[in-house]
């Protein structure tokens, strides 16, 4: 992880992640993250959980986030779910690390954060781009609670960007709010499967559910001209639906399947892809959606 470059306290943390062990076993991790905590905030101030994309924790994305959260007056805790598995990118293969790991990660993160007293224990988010936005926006799954086997919800999910060719068949939420930022012209984690997602998570009955798309690439972070990622393993063309037991059903294949059977199939079945675009962006489309994020935390933590 780059060194955190910001004019605010910044504290090195190592937790234990969650271990649930159904529907989904999980190895026992010791977790890295970095706290940036706002210089001069009223205590206590609220918090946002951070994940990576599926490049790792990066300096003009994921602590570039954190800085503007700390200069908004919101503590940001950026998670490093790769490094400590021995891992530095999973574009070319997801497995590597899956999104539940790090929605694990993520959930002990929340519980140390609870145990300080700056933070709010009750104004504590979580946001992530791509991979990261994945496991930010499964965690306001309502059956999720139960394979993690505790309590903890977050007050608020934000996913730039996520992934969501994979969905819930059971849509129904924690009920807190959700934030989907999307790019139209992303071919890497396609908007339309997040705004279906959007649109069915309202009917559950949340009615938090706010959607915007941005007229840009995937990874709009990365200022400069778009480019291609030759390698990057490409899901988007089988969508599936997770059941509550954990198993994705494939409409393609007529039948249900684990997550490891999931990309067997795919792969076998040649509707793996690989190649997608990112970057593209602009300082005035990054802190335009910047500003769309802040607008956000402050409407939902209040004061």
């Amino acid at each position: 992880m780059g060194d955190l470059a910001l004019a605010a306290d910044v504290e090195r943390l190592t937790f234990d992640t969650l271990t649930p062990v159904a529907p989904l076993v999980l190895q026992p991790a010791r977790i890295t993250a970095r706290l940036c905590r706002p210089e001069r905030a009223r205590r206590p101030y609220p918090a946002m959980v951070i994940l990576s994309s599926s490049a790792g924790v990066q300096r003009h994305r994921e602590l570039y986030y954190a800085q503007s959260l700390a200069t908004a007056g919101i503590a940001a805790c950026v998670v490093d779910s790769f490094g400590p598995r021995g891992v530095r990118s999973t574009v070319a293969d997801q497995s590597r690390v899956s999104a539940f790991q790090m929605e694990c990660d993520a959930i002990a993160a929340l519980r140390l954060l609870r145990e300080d007293p700056a933070i709010d224990g009750a104004r504590i988010g979580i946001m992530g781009v791509s991979k990261g936005g994945v496991a930010a926006i499964n965690a306001a799954i309502a059956v999720r609670r139960h394979w993690r086997g505790v309590d903890e919800l977050f007050a608020l999910h934000v996913g730039i960007c996520p992934g969501c060719v994979a969905q819930h068949r059971d849509a129904s939420t924690t009920d807190r709010p959700v934030f989907f930022m999307l790019a139209q012209r992303d071919d890497y984690t396609p908007a339309h499967f997040a705004i279906d997602y959007a649109q069915r998570m309202r009917a559950t009955g949340n009615a938090r559910i706010r959607v915007k798309v941005y007229t840009a690439h995937h990874g709009w972070e990365s200022i400069g001209p778009v480019y291609a990622i030759a390698n990057a393993q490409n899901y988007s063309r089988c969508a599936n639906l997770i059941e509550n037991d954990g198993r994705h059903f494939v409409a393609a294949a007529g039948r249900a399947m684990s997550e490891a059977e999931y990309r067997l199939w795919v792969r076998d079945n040649g509707l793996l892809d690989f190649g997608a675009h990112a970057g593209g962006g602009s300082v005035a489309l990054r802190d335009r959606a910047t500003g769309d994020l802040l607008s956000f935390l402050s409407s939902n933590f209040g004061e």
